[in-house]
């Protein structure tokens, strides 16, 4: 089993988290090696760890890696070479690339798949990967997380066909995301009856609900470090529904920050007969729908229903 010892504690040390991860990984099938060989360029480059382990090295021939962390490939490396080759060879092994560990990419994205854990590790990184959002991304992104344990060994947390390489396949079908008062990077246990778009976890999976705005505008926290075996979801957009006295009642686009005021404007505001300060928000807490009267300056969540009642004559 793969050692996982180290991680960042709350994301807030993206690059010393990829540091601690380092140096007890250890190395299998798939994984790309950076190895410099100091003054020899031609044994210095990029190497990759095949399906039996073993990686093909200049003079030395196939050398077995995997299972090996990357400090005990050095010193094997060393000695080896040291033996009649080279004089004092000084030799650093890095993971330009985690072939052997993957994580899953779905919902609405150009190029949903499996993709290799790249040695920085972290969610903004895999970003620049997935070949840029779909045009009905929503306002967050979900990790979902295995439960401890099983990461990596399983597949994904979530029954996905994602078999295919990168941008092989088409975009799954998927939801909208789970309401949430104030997106978060705390992990949080996955609800009973799953997420909107991915309704089957495995149970004990963790749940990451992150920001795209926050994440893009480049909040440390929300980069989170990603692990073996994570699901990355990125939902379909939700809608705000405004309804009654408006002059284009209908669904809307529903956007982080939208007031009840802005998403009354979009709908083209109360009608002569309409009542905007009498606006009630419909929304679902826990399953329930509630009912209240709805300020204009505060803020709607995504699938609220607001409706505009008639004026009193």
């Amino acid at each position: 089993m793969r050692a996982l010892a180290c991680f960042a504690v709350s994301g807030l040390v993206v690059g010393a988290a990829a540091l601690c991860f380092a140096a007890d990984y250890e190395i299998g099938p798939g994984d790309v090696l950076k190895v410099v060989v100091l003054g020899q360029a031609e044994m210095t480059g990029s190497f990759t760890v095949g399906p039996d382990g073993l990686v093909g090295f200049p003079i030395l021939g196939k050398v077995k890696a995997s299972e090996n962390t990357t400090l005990e490939l050095e010193r094997k490396l060393t000695i080896l070479l040291a033996d009649g080759i080279l004089k004092r060879p000084q030799v650093t092994v890095t993971v330009g690339e985690y072939g052997s560990q993957k994580v899953f990419v779905t919902g609405e994205v150009l190029r949903p798949g499996q993709y290799p854990l790249k040695s920085d590790r972290n969610l903004l990184a895999l970003l620049g990967d997935v070949g840029g959002l779909g045009p009905n991304a929503g306002h967050e992104v979900i990790v979902v997380r295995p439960p401890a344990g099983n990461a990596g060994l399983g597949g994904p947390a979530v029954p996905l066909s994602l078999t295919d390489a990168p941008g092989s396949g088409s975009a799954p079908a998927s939801g909208a995301p789970a309401p949430e008062t104030t997106p978060t990077t705390e992990a949080v246990p996955a609800a009973a009856g799953g997420i909107p778009g991915l309704p089957f976890l495995a149970p004990g999976s963790e749940v990451f609900h992150i920001s795209l705005l926050e994440l893009q505008s480049g909040n440390p926290e929300k980069n989170i470090a990603l692990r073996a075996g994570d699901t990355v979801y990125f939902p379909k957009a939700a809608q705000v529904y405004v309804m009654g006295s408006v002059a284009r009642p209908g669904p809307y686009r529903y956007q982080e920050g939208m007031t009840v005021m802005q998403a009354l404007t979009l709908a083209g505001g109360a009608t002569e007969r309409g009542s905007g300060g009498r606006t009630k928000v419909i929304r679902n807490v826990n399953g329930k729908k509630v009912e209240r009267k709805a300020k204009a300056t505060e803020l709607v969540l995504p699938e609220d229903t607001l409706v505009v009642p008639e004026r009193f004559f």
